[in-house]
């Protein structure tokens, strides 16, 4: 998006503190010119705000469904310990006298 930037006031104020008014006029142009390609505006900045915010709400997901899968796997990596625990518990005091 391009910046509008006020070259006739822009060049007034460059007169004000005692700058010939052709000069004034060619920094105030050189200035204006320069910045409508390189200045960031507040709608690009909104514009990337929302992106990132698309962005992380799409990673966010992607997080919650990774996390869910390991939840599931951890459950199932303990329930098989606490089975293995529990028939080695039973296996010992068979073996006791």
């Amino acid at each position: 998006m391009a910046t509008t930037i006020d070259a006739l006031g822009l060049a007034e104020d460059f007169e004000k503190p005692g700058f010939p008014r052709d000069q004034a006029l060619g920094m105030a142009r050189a200035i204006r010119d320069h910045a409508s390609e390189t200045l960031t505006t507040k709608a690009d900045l909104r514009e990337l705000e929302l992106r990132l915010e698309a962005r992380f709400a799409q990673l966010e997901q992607k997080l919650e469904g990774k996390i869910a899968g390991v939840q599931v796997s951890l459950i199932k990596g303990f329930t098989g310990i606490m089975i293995a625990q529990a028939a080695a518990i039973v296996a010992l005091i068979k073996l006791l006298p």
